[in-house]
């Protein structure tokens, strides 16, 4: 017997299904732990009997199909279970239903790709204690609303943005962005680079981000888009893309000239306590002074790419994962070769920064001090598990 309520494996699969229609199985650690998730899901792709939450109500269904092979390896719902899913949550059935073609699914690798991608997008948002059920979040078309205070983050799909200004959205290359979070001190356009590098689409982006700030505006949000979360597998995603970074021939393909700050963010457990950390109301008021004793971390604008004066000493932070500032700090080491300057990050970032940096990385000048990440999301967020279905 397996019981639905809200919080167990099959609750949170049945939301997570109706929201992204298909989720990739190589990413089935995102949701927890890797074995116990896939023991679960290979026993909902055989008829079960479950209780539900309504007086203990019996049914026998299968919930899960599984196909496809390698990145193409699918989890979807299975048409059995459509039925318990709007039994338990209309709202979801009738999202799952308009967005998913009525459960009728591609089988094309682009089509796959893209699903997977807002797919894991979605799931790292939720580990971070993010809403992002749409069902769940901010009605963006309530004109009603000019001065909207955020609680709490939320996310918004790629799919529900395109439908403000869908004309325009059409005539920019806008199949890149996956999302975009609203957190109390400001706005982040979200992509997915998965096991790549960010392959951005220029003057396309550039309009892209016009017409975030414009839906925000209208959603009475006061922000405008300037900074970006990019997901990506691991930190070795991060290197791939500076390294595209400098590439480019054309300077507005670059992504330091299409946002002030790119957050890169890997999608593991250190990326979801970095989101966390990251979608704090004033996080980097506090990340400065619990770092420094003063200061906003990113806020400097004198030319050198720093944080912190400590006794003649700069400081730069690289804890939020900030690419855009990366890329303006080696620019600053080349230019003021006789500073001395302290790079603050995590242990987990050091590989890319070593090879990105270069031979500035053993230059004297340059110390790297290393700060526990376990040690910054507990002062901040607390130890508390924020996986929910929201």
């Amino acid at each position: 017997m397996i019981y639905i309520r809200d919080g167990t494996h099959v609750y949170i699969l049945l939301m997570l299904l109706a929201c992204v229609g298909e989720y990739p199985m190589q990413s089935v650690y995102l949701l927890g732990n890797n074995r116990v998730w896939k023991r679960r899901i290979k026993e909902l792709q055989d008829i079960q009997d479950f209780c539900l939450p309504d007086g203990g109500k019996l049914v026998r269904f299968q919930m899960l199909t599984v196909s496809g092979k390698g990145k193409e390896k699918t989890m979807r719902l299975h048409k059995s279970a459509l039925p318990i899913l709007k039994k338990l949550n209309p709202c979801a059935y009738d999202y799952y239903m308009a967005n998913f073609d009525a459960h009728h699914f591609s089988g094309a690798i682009t089509h796959v790709s893209r699903n997977h991608r807002l797919a894991e997008t979605v799931a790292m948002c939720m580990a971070a204690g993010i809403a992002v059920l749409p069902w769940k979040t901010f009605d963006l078309r309530d004109q009603n609303v000019r001065d909207r205070r955020v609680d709490r983050p939320c996310c918004y799909l790629s799919r529900e943005l395109k439908s403000f200004y869908e004309n325009e959205m059409k005539k920019t290359e806008f199949t890149r962005l996956a999302a975009a979070i609203v957190y109390p001190f400001g706005v982040y356009a979200v992509y997915n680079t998965r096991d790549e590098a960010m392959l951005w689409r220029g003057r396309g982006e550039e309009k892209a981000q016009i017409l975030l700030s414009s839906v925000f505006r209208d959603g009475g949000f006061r922000f405008e888009v300037q900074s970006a979360v990019l997901f990506g597998k691991d930190f070795r995603a991060a290197a791939k893309t500076l390294e595209d970074a400098f590439s480019r021939r054309f300077l507005n393909e670059r992504l330091d000239k299409i946002y002030r700050h790119l957050h890169f963010i890997p999608m593991n457990e250190n990326g979801m306590k970095m989101l966390e950390i990251i979608t704090l109301d004033d996080w980097q008021n506090k990340l400065g002074k619990s770092l420094y004793g003063y200061g906003m971390i990113g806020a400097n604008s004198s030319g050198i790419e720093y944080d912190a004066n400590v006794e003649g000493v700069f400081h730069y932070c690289h804890l939020d994962g900030d690419l855009c500032r990366l890329i303006r700090f080696r620019s600053t080491l080349r230019r003021w070769p006789e500073q001395r300057f302290v790079l603050d990050c995590y242990r987990e970032q050091i590989p890319y920064l070593r090879e990105y940096l270069g031979d500035y990385w053993s230059k004297e000048n340059l110390r790297v001090r290393m700060i526990k990440l376990e040690s910054i999301h507990t002062h901040f967020c607390g130890a508390k598990n924020k996986t929910t279905t929201e």
